[in-house]
């Protein structure tokens, strides 16, 4: 699926949204998720937070990769008006972090007021109907960002073949989640390769929702 492709599928989805609140069908067709992409995504209302430094936090044990994800999507906020930073020079090992108090008030320090998450799922010995049942749970249920990092800290997925991943956005001054997704379920080795798809595909869906 090209990039012209899916953000015309994300435009669509907007417009539809903005009419009639929020969906909760795919972004994108199964038959076409080939490519990592958003499978289902949950947003608080419309309209713009106006962001000005919003921080990446990719919450996976896996070192490589959260340096990889972090950094595309610093790369896609870049040359927008938000600065965007990477969480991974601020706290290095998310696996062993200490003090997850002075952890959260670390990487929630120097005027932050955005946050985008990314949390690994391992879908190995789940059916993605099972966690796609308990994602929209999750989201629809109030829920603050320190609470949400602090036990993801704490639950980091096991090494998995077959991953979901989701994504949300913060308001650091009201602590609130304010827009979230879910990728299609990606084989490791498709999501080392492609990772990029599903970070322009969450950028996309940011920027046409008017949330970034």
């Amino acid at each position: 699926m090209t990039l012209r492709n899916r953000s015309a599928a994300a435009l669509a989805l907007t417009l539809l949204t903005l009419a009639g609140g929020t969906l909760p069908g795919p972004v994108a067709p199964a038959a076409l998720a080939e490519e990592p992409v958003l499978a289902d995504r949950w947003s608080a209302g419309t309209g713009r937070v106006p962001f000005h430094k919003v921080l990446v936090v990719a919450i996976t044990r896996n070192a490589p990769a959260r340096r990889r994800y972090e950094d595309l999507f610093v790369s896609q906020i870049r040359g927008r008006e938000e600065q965007g930073l990477t969480s991974y020079p601020i706290v290095p090992d998310l696996e062993h972090p200490g003090d997850r108090d002075k952890i959260l008030e670390t990487l929630f320090a120097g005027g932050v007021d955005g946050v985008i998450t990314a949390r690994a799922v391992s879908l190995d010995d789940r059916k993605e109907a099972d966690w796609a049942e308990a994602w929209r749970k999750e989201v629809e249920s109030p829920v603050a960002i320190r609470p949400y990092v602090s036990e993801a800290l704490q639950n980091l997925h096991p090494d998995a073949r077959l991953l979901g991943i989701e994504f949300a956005l913060w308001d650091v001054q009201t602590g609130q989640r304010i827009w979230a997704a879910r990728s299609f379920p990606v084989k490791v080795k498709k999501l080392r390769k492609d990772a990029n798809f599903l970070v322009q595909d969450v950028m996309t869906q940011l920027i046409f929702e008017d949330r970034l």
